[in-house]
């Protein structure tokens, strides 16, 4: 009788602590709107802040909560007078209500605005941050107080804004033109903000890479054009409701996580990928590798995945993450006339893709995904859950495959490119009109790859410095940065040791999968709470053994409480530790250890290694110039003599594919003695020594 006691206790204490606090009113059918866009794109920001809240579009149910957020445009027809009414008053009694462009006049008052107008003209968003500390507490870098919603170099028009004439509203943003584009306004108790963009313009259109080129740059830089959005509405919501709980945004009580992952999709990937393992497991590192299986042998590459099955496995033995890098690589994997999207059912017998310098054949979306998927596998044991494509190639159709695939996560888009820093559920056909997919995407943040300044030896630590930059405003916001390194040349290793011996004690490493799967988890946890005096307690809405143990809570102005409880749904009294966080605020969360990252160093200075001769000296019969290519490259090979004279000439002037070569030197023609190799690779001359002994 007892346990039924604390048995309805606890259910009474739940229940009453789902009284909602945020609520989204979903204006999707009264607004005849044929997409869901507008929900989707308001959902994505509330769960990347980490709120719990609830979905109703009934304006009745919608004002029983402290605070109402509108998903899309208040039109003349959007309400009828009795809930018009019911706005009103919920306003002059305290309510808080967050909106998008506002086409009705009589509501026009709560917003304190008199006028409106729209039109498609408008390009850049410029946040007056110095007006609330609160809402725009990280808004501290010039690309976060200015967005940009389109290119002038190439649209003349981009997404539709809404302007606003204020009467008594204050001005939040605005427009290139001086015009207001974000306004809050004191209603009798009441608060209202009104955005002039809608959700699914500045949130769903980046994510399908349909931003009319408003993403400043595509990659080693910090575009955070869809997070301010994430910022700006956490910052109201902790505003107005002083002991809000929202989910961090980082594992346990980090402030953010550092994501390293690494493309294996080259001969010498192969030949290194090993190295970076190593050195990484004995840091207490344990990373992703993507694996290109290319067993194929095509003018893209020859086949470099057979005989290094065993590496693969090794890899995974020490307890790194194998995923998926697709099979072919092909660079035309995002051109649907070139690639269709074919079918399942595909194994390597069959799937036999093929590039012939210029474009590829019997390449599907299918088969990339399902044979690499499937190889892999069978390598490891392990189950292979995300899929990246080579060169980070979009195909419309890739969505859709992956989901009919039931791959559960992503990681096939450029941070920069989509304008977010936080992972988000993909749609199909690459379309804002496509079906929501369980599918994860976690972009990429920064990478060895520098359009038009590539990383080589001599630059790399001014690239570590690129990369160390783009962190710090990542780690500020307590985001988590996705590392893509190749492992192709050692001085990468070394650039790698650089960079982890830099992050703060403030940040953990961590892999795709270990926070792909934190992430879904984080995603599915709820949080409602109650407050009796000076005790907070928090409910969750999963059983404990469901919980993941990265999960943390912030509470907002959490040091006012002497006592802090969190309860599972099965009715376990979770032991999370409680630590300051911010200046009020506290943070909940279990007792991650931080490992060591620097306990094996390499101190050896990189050195060129793609291009020797060997052995040297040469006997009559042995004797190799060796060199290692990672793209397309005209090759011109000399053999000179001490005073220069042309002896041989090794390699004219040709093309040569990706891969690793070792051309046969003229040991039986050539007497013997001492010679210089001059060696040209695209714009790079080389001078080598070359002593042929055939007494030896």
């Amino acid at each position: 009788m007892r346990g039924f006691v604390l048995l309805f206790t606890f259910l009474s204490a739940f229940c009453l602590a789902q009284t909602g606090s945020i609520c989204v009113l979903d204006l999707t059918k009264k607004n005849a709107e044929t997409t869901s866009g507008n929900l989707f794109s308001l959902e994505h920001l509330l769960r990347s802040g980490g709120f719990s809240y609830t979905v109703t579009d009934s304006v009745d149910l919608a004002i029983k909560n402290q605070v109402i957020l509108s998903t899309s445009n208040f039109e003349t027809t959007t309400f009828n007078s009795k809930e018009r009414d019911s706005i009103k008053q919920y306003i002059r009694k305290g309510g808080i209500l967050i909106a998008t462009n506002n086409k009705e006049p009589l509501l026009d008052s709560i917003f304190g605005i008199s006028a409106t107008s729209f039109n498609y003209n408008r390009f850049y968003l410029n946040f007056k941050t110095q007006y609330d500390a609160v809402i725009f507490k990280l808004f501290d870098d010039n690309w976060e107080k200015q967005i940009r919603f389109g290119d002038t170099s190439d649209y003349s028009t981009c997404i539709g804004t809404r302007a606003f004439t204020c009467n008594t509203a204050d001005t939040l943003a605005m427009y290139e033109t001086n015009e207001v584009a974000a306004t809050h306004n004191k209603f009798y108790a009441g608060h209202t903000y009104m955005l002039g963009t809608q959700y699914k313009e500045v949130i769903l259109r980046p994510q399908m890479k349909q931003d009319f080129g408003a993403a400043r740059d595509y990659s080693n830089n910090f575009e955070p054009a869809q997070d301010v959005y994430v910022f700006f509405i956490a910052g109201i919501l902790k505003k107005h409701q002083k002991y809000i709980v929202n989910k961090h945004t980082a594992p346990c009580n980090f402030k953010s996580s550092l994501i390293l992952t690494h493309d294996v999709d080259a001969t010498t990937s192969m030949d290194f990928f090993d190295d970076h393992a190593n050195y990484e497991i004995q840091n207490n590192i344990r990373s992703t590798y993507m694996i290109t299986t290319h067993y194929v042998h095509d003018e893209l590459a020859k086949n470099f995945f057979d005989g290094y099955e065993n590496d693969i496995l090794g890899v995974s033995h020490m307890g790194h993450d194998i995923q998926s890098h697709s099979v072919s690589h092909v660079p035309d994997f995002d051109i649907e006339s070139v690639v269709p999207m074919g079918a399942a059912g595909n194994t390597r017998t069959t799937y036999q893709p093929y590039y012939n310098g210029a474009v590829s054949s019997n390449v599907t979306v299918f088969g990339e995904a399902e044979v690499s998927r499937d190889l892999l596998q069978s390598i490891t044991g392990k189950n292979v859950s995300f899929f990246r494509p080579g060169y980070l190639a979009f195909h419309d159709k890739l969505v859709n495959v992956l989901d009919s695939l039931n791959y559960p996560f992503s990681s096939s888009h450029s941070a920069n490119d989509v304008m977010t820093h936080f992972p988000f559920f993909q749609h199909t056909d690459l379309s804002m009109n496509g079906r929501l997919t369980n599918l994860l995407e976690i972009p990429n943040t920064i990478s060895d790859i520098f359009s038009g300044d590539p990383m080589t030896e001599q630059n790399f630590n001014s690239k570590v410095d690129e990369w160390k930059t783009v962190f710090t405003k990542c780690h500020n916001n307590s985001t988590n940065t996705v590392l893509l390194i190749h492992p192709t040349r050692y001085y990468k290793l070394f650039a790698q040791q650089q960079f982890v011996s830099f992050l703060p004690q403030d940040v953990v490493v961590t892999n795709l999968s270990d926070f792909g799967n934190y992430w879904l988890n984080r995603n599915d946890v709820e949080v409602t709470t109650t407050i009796n005096n000076d005790t907070m307690t928090v409910f969750l809405s999963k059983p404990k053994d469901q919980i993941n143990s990265w999960l943390s809570f912030v509470v907002n102005n959490g040091q006012d409480f002497s006592k802090l409880k969190v309860y599972s749904s099965d009715m376990q009294l979770i032991p999370f530790t409680k630590n300051y966080w911010g200046t009020n605020d506290v943070i909940l969360h279990n007792a991650c250890a931080r490992p060591n990252y620097n306990v094996y160093s390499i101190t050896e200075q990189p050195e060129l290694k793609n291009v020797y001769v060997y052995p040297n000296p040469s006997d009559k019969d042995h004797g190799w110039l060796h060199f290692e290519l990672m793209e397309e490259t005209l090759i011109e090979a000399d053999i000179v003599d001490m005073r220069g004279a042309l002896v041989n000439k090794l390699i004219p002037l040709q093309s040569f594919n990706i891969g690793m070569y070792n051309i046969n030197l003229p040991t039986t023609v050539l007497a013997e003695g001492a010679y210089n190799i001059r060696l040209k690779i695209a714009d790079n001359n080389y001078k080598l020594k070359w002593v042929l002994s055939k007494s030896k």
